[in-house]
């Protein structure tokens, strides 16, 4: 039951709110590019949290202090949960 409720609290990064905390839950990306990923800073357990959405275009993510922007198709493979 707990894991069934905790699947439902996962989205991807792409449908995250703005200034609200998530924490890194998986990636689904190809090998190389979660490599790329983690060279940014995104791992799993890290809080990140969204700056700025703009509409359909690219997503500003703080993560460890640094500012960076990804793309809508790269913060897709990206799932997060809310931290409360």
């Amino acid at each position: 039951m707990l894991l069934e409720q905790t699947e439902k609290n996962l989205i991807s990064l792409a449908n995250a709110e703005i200034n609200t905390k998530y924490k890194i839950q998986k990636m689904h990306g190809a090998g190389s590019f979660n490599k790329r990923l983690l060279s940014l800073g995104f791992i799993p357990g890290e809080v990140i949290a969204i700056i700025n959405k703009f509409g359909n275009g690219p997503i500003t993510v703080n993560v460890k202090g640094n500012k960076i922007g990804l793309g809508r198709g790269a913060a897709a493979v990206i799932i997060v949960s809310e931290v409360m």
